[in-house]
C-alpha cells in the first residue's frame, strides 16, 4: 500500500482527467464516423432503390401490405438522412481536429449536402415531383461519395501507411500518403479550420431555411383538383300521344 501511494504521488494527477477526456472524444469520433458511414450507404441505397420499391408496390393486392412496404421505404430513407445530419454535427468541433483524423473538407461537405437534402424534403414533396426527387438523388449521391471517399482515403490512410514498406509510406507520391498529408485534419490544421468556417456557414444557412419553413407551416398545402361531380338529371316522362290522351278521356 505504501508503494502504491508513493506511485500515485509521483504521477501528475492533473494529466489523468485530460487524458480521459481526449480518449473519450477520440472514441466518440471514431464511433460516430463508423456509424455515419453505415447510414450513408443505407441512405444512397434506399434512394437508388426507389424505383424497385415502386415496382414491387404495384404487385401487392392488399392495401395493408402496400402501406407497410411503402412505410418501410420512407422510414429507412428519411430516418437515415436525418440521423446523418443529426450525428454529423459532431464533426463540426474544431477542438477534436487535432485528436482524431477528420477528412477535411470531405466529411464536412458531405454533412452539408445531406443537410440540404433534408431541407428539400422538409419544404418539397419529393415523392410527388420527379424534378425534386432527381435533385434529392443528386444531393444524396454527392454527399455519399464525399463521405465514403474521405473516410476510406483520409481517415484510414494512417493505418494503410503502416502496412506499406517504409520507402513507400514515407513518400507522398502514393494515394494514401497524398490524402494523409493534405486532407488529414491532424497534418493540415490550416485546411481544417478554413473547412470548418465554410462548411459550418453552409450548415447554418440550411438550418435557417429549415427554421423559416417551419414558421411558414412547413410543407405547403396541396390544392387537390377535385373533378366536379356530374349532375344526374331525372329523365323527363315521355310525352303522350294524342291518341292515348283521347283514350283516357
Amino acid at each position: 500500500m505504501i508503494t502504491f501511494a508513493l506511485m500515485l504521488n509521483a504521477v501528475n494527477v492533473s494529466v489523468v482527467p485530460q487524458t480521459l477526456v481526449t480518449a473519450g472524444s477520440v472514441y466518440t469520433e471514431n464511433t460516430v464516423t463508423v456509424l455515419l458511414e453505415i447510414l450513408v450507404v443505407l441512405a444512397i441505397s434506399m434512394q437508388i432503390a426507389r424505383g424497385y420499391f415502386l415496382r414491387i408496390l404495384r404487385k401487392f393486392t392488399l392495401r395493408l401490405a402496400a402501406d407497410i412496404w411503402w412505410l418501410l421505404f420512407i422510414l429507412l430513407r428519411d430516418a437515415s438522412i436525418f440521423l446523418i445530419v443529426f450525428l454529423g454535427v459532431s464533426l463540426f468541433w474544431p477542438g477534436t481536429y487535432q485528436d482524431y483524423p477528420i477528412a477535411v473538407p470531405w466529411q464536412l461537405l458531405a454533412v452539408d449536402f445531406f443537410a440540404i437534402a433534408l431541407v428539400i424534403m422538409l419544404i418539397k414533396d419529393t415523392d410527388e415531383s420527379p424534378t425534386w426527387n432527381s435533385a434529392l438523388t443528386v444531393l444524396v449521391a454527392i454527399g455519399s461519395f464525399l463521405y465514403i471517399v474521405g473516410t476510406v482515403l483520409v481517415t484510414e490512410s494512417a493505418l494503410a501507411l503502416t502496412t506499406l514498406p517504409p520507402t513507400v509510406s514515407a513518400s507522398t507520391n502514393n494515394i494514401w500518403g497524398f490524402f494523409n498529408t493534405y486532407f488529414n485534419s491532424i497534418n493540415n490544421p490550416t485546411l481544417a479550420i478554413y473547412s470548418f468556417y465554410v462548411c459550418f456557414t453552409i450548415l447554418l444557412v440550411a438550418g435557417a431555411v429549415a427554421i423559416g419553413a417551419s414558421f411558414r407551416g412547413g410543407i405547403a398545402k396541396r390544392t387537390l383538383a377535385v373533378a366536379p361531380k356530374p349532375v344526374v338529371k331525372q329523365p323527363q316522362a315521355p310525352a303522350q300521344s294524342s291518341a292515348q290522351q283521347q283514350q283516357k278521356k
